[in-house]
């Protein structure tokens, strides 16, 4: 069996402070919220509130909800998420890259003419199916959803 070192009890008495210090910092977090940024606060009484930052001081926070302000105490409050930052321009511009080659290849298969066989149309394949996997990839990259919730304050 081994013995504890009061050095390790010494290390946990000198670390107390910082983590009880870092439990109030998550509300200095809160508080650095810019207003209108979308937030997601969860109450102990269960309930769920979605709407946009306004402000909040030591002890409360205000939410604007669709046809009303709430005004939260702090105790109420459970947790708090931010919606982040969107990338449906980056999404689609992966998305139109990737269709634009699907279509490429796609179109290129579809162009193959055996030998001995004159083709008529020899790049219709390439020229109509590019495009087209293209436009359909920029859509889809753009219905892709992004821009995840981060926890900003929470109760442990």
């Amino acid at each position: 069996m081994r013995k504890s070192t009061p050095i390790s009890g010494i290390l946990v008495l000198a670390l107390a402070p910082a983590l009880v210090a870092q439990s109030t910092a998550n509300w200095d977090s809160v508080k650095q919220l810019t207003a209108g940024k979308e937030i997601r606060v969860t109450l102990n009484d269960g309930r769920n509130l979605r709407g946009t930052f306004q402000s909040a001081t030591d002890e409360a926070l205000t939410v604007a909800i669709p046809n009303s302000q709430e005004a939260l105490s702090r105790t109420m409050v459970i947790r708090i998420a931010s919606k982040g930052k969107g990338h449906r321009l980056r999404n689609s511009l992966i998305g139109l890259g990737v269709g634009a080659g699907a279509g490429l290849i796609a179109g290129a298969v579809a162009d193959r003419c055996p030998a001995g066989h004159g083709c008529w149309f020899p790049n219709v394949g390439k020229e109509i199916l590019t495009p087209f996997g293209a436009a359909v990839g920029a859509i889809v990259g753009a219905l892709i959803p992004t821009g995840r919730w981060r926890d900003v304050y929470r109760v442990k």
